[in-house]
């Protein structure tokens, strides 16, 4: 049976933002959210109260498709769900919460009302689970591919905010989960994509994707650690912190250079699962560069001494020590299995890099 497709010309862009009204009036837990509330979606801009004692956090990312996803293999509620939790991650690295969230997008021709729908459908799921509210944004067409840019408040207690810029000479470099599954995942679909383009019969073809679910939902459903991050600042005290969305590597030389501190990372210690692995054999690739250079993790990368790690042992098994930091002068190395040190090669996400 055909897919129902509704052309967005059909009911223009006031009939489309008045279905994603009735998509995004969901009931969230945390009451404090609709209390604090004063106008969404209904007006020229959203209106709230800031909870009393906290600060505010802002962030924003934007998604291009054909640079940041790939709609031949990722949905449109993948889609939806993706670009709400890179937000939520920013807000989770800071040592905050989420709060309220704006939503543009830019649609091609090729967009129909239901794929705008299923979008929001993924949006609100991660809102829901992450207790957030989307309370505006912005429609427009596009005249080449689809974008997606969402804007997020969070809040923060004063006290427990965590920056980049802390980190301290002999700090321990830990990360929360494990790294590399994600690139592991997309590096797959891409070469399921591959097969599927040269394949002779491409409506006969079945791509091979049984053995890889778990770096395929790590690609397509990555999950924020709002909840090692409320563990943390809770529990202990962090130095510095920054969530690994370009690549473990390029985070460690994020935190090194807003903090002017130099750092070791010990590849021995690198968190990467069995299924990673795998792939990482079956496409020649590294595991080491996976875990290093494989962004989109949406991992806690941290800081802290020796004593506050002891107390943090205490309180989960979920944390891997991957390094340490070091004086400035020493650089940022890598600590082969070997022993072998080298300057940890520049690497992970960058738009402008050749």
């Amino acid at each position: 049976m055909p897919t129902k497709r509704t052309e967005l010309h059909t009911i223009g862009e006031f009939g489309l933002i008045a279905r994603i009204r009735t998509l995004v009036d969901f009931h969230v837990d945390d009451a404090t959210l609709h209390e604090n509330l004063v106008r969404g979606v209904a007006d020229d801009a959203a209106v709230y109260r800031p909870t009393p004692g906290k600060v505010q956090i802002f962030t924003t990312d934007a998604m291009v498709e054909g640079v940041h996803f790939d709609l031949t293999f990722q949905s449109v509620k993948h889609l939806g769900w993706k670009a709400m939790v890179c937000n939520i991650s920013d807000v989770a690295a800071m040592g905050g919460v989420p709060r309220y969230a704006a939503v543009v997008l830019s649609l091609p021709q090729k967009m129909s009302v239901e794929m705008v729908e299923e979008f929001y459908e993924g949006a609100v799921f991660a809102c829901k689970k992450y207790s957030c509210l989307i309370v505006g944004g912005d429609t427009t067409a596009s005249s080449g591919n689809m974008m997606v840019t969402v804007a997020m408040t969070g809040e923060a207690d004063g006290a427990k905010v965590v920056y980049r810029s802390g980190a301290e000479p002999g700090d321990l470099i830990c990360v929360t989960g494990h790294l590399g599954a994600a690139h592991a995942g997309l590096s797959i679909l891409l070469r399921e994509k591959e097969r599927f383009v040269k394949a002779p019969d491409p409506e006969a073809f079945e791509p091979n994707l049984e053995p890889y679910k778990f770096a395929l939902k790590r690609y397509l459903m990555p999950e924020p650690r709002l909840d090692m991050s409320r563990l943390l600042v809770d529990n202990v005290k962090i130095h510095a912190m920054i969530d690994v969305s370009d690549g473990a590597a390029s985070e460690v030389r994020h935190v090194c250079e807003s903090s002017n501190v130099g750092a070791e990372v010990w590849e021995h210690n690198l968190p990467v699962e069995g299924v990673t692995q795998l792939i990482a054999r079956e496409l020649s690739k590294s595991a080491t560069e996976l875990a290093l250079y494989g962004g989109e993790e949406y991992e806690l990368l941290f800081t802290l001494s020796d004593k506050e790690f002891a107390k943090l042992e205490r309180l989960t098994n979920d944390v891997t020590v991957i390094g340490r930091i070091v004086d400035l002068q020493r650089g940022v190395e890598l600590v082969r299995e070997s022993g072998e040190r080298q300057p940890l090669p520049v690497g992970g996400w960058d738009h402008f890099r050749k």
